[in-house]
């Protein structure tokens, strides 16, 4: 689903025009969200970056994104109980079917998209059409 959001980061204030101090703001962003279920982490030697595989609609998604990761990630076992979300900066593009889909399994491919983990609720203004896992 496309949806604007409004995402909080801390910049830089002025008090009385010459005196910086940090302050938290806030802006609103177009983002690519994604709901994925199953989903698995990938195995990724960087520290910088983290690797995820999910499932929405049938289809098989591949993303990674950077953060700090310091022993990178790992190959993790499907997690069917508790759903990602994933907001994106661009559509994400398919990398197979679902290897849950009537048993069979997907040779991955590495795709990669920029975006972020939804950490914290993010304030929900617009949406079009998109994906969401059932």
């Amino acid at each position: 689903m496309r949806e604007t959001i409004t995402v909080s980061y801390w910049g830089v204030c002025w008090k009385w025009g010459f005196i910086p101090y940090p302050c938290k703001k806030t802006k609103t962003e177009v983002k690519y969200r994604y709901d994925f279920l199953p989903w698995r982490t990938r195995f990724s030697w960087s520290p910088f970056r983290r690797s995820y595989e999910g499932c929405c609609n049938g289809t098989l998604f591949g993303w990674s994104y950077w953060t700090w990761s310091p022993f990178g990630t790992g190959n993790g076992p499907w997690i069917t109980y508790q759903t990602l979300t994933y907001f994106s900066d661009s559509t994400i593009g398919s990398i197979g079917p679902c290897p849950f889909n009537k048993g069979t399994a997907a040779q991955p491919v590495s795709k990669v998209a920029h975006g972020s983990i939804a950490t914290e609720a993010a304030e929900k203004i617009s949406e079009d059409q998109g994906c969401s896992c059932g």
